[in-house]
């Protein structure tokens, strides 16, 4: 799955629109965290902020996260 199809993932994961538990207690942080920053501040702006470094997690720990790339896909 290409990143860039996981936009509109992370869009409804930060928006609080779905709802999504990962094994990994580092991403279970980063949403919370950018859900929290985002409702603070609904901003389109923030939330291209939001998104942005959810991509750069999932640039950066592609490799462990394979299986909540897949997970996701059902969101």
């Amino acid at each position: 799955m290409e990143l860039l199809e996981l936009d509109l993932v992370f869009e409804k994961l930060i928006k609080k629109q779905a709802k999504y538990e990962s094994n990994l207690l580092g991403l279970n942080l980063l949403i919370s965290r950018l859900q929290r920053q985002y409702s603070a501040n609904q901003t389109p702006e923030e939330l291209e902020r939001c998104i942005g470094e959810m991509k750069a997690f999932f640039d950066k720990f592609n490799a462990i996260l394979k299986s909540d790339i897949e997970a996701l896909r059902s969101l």
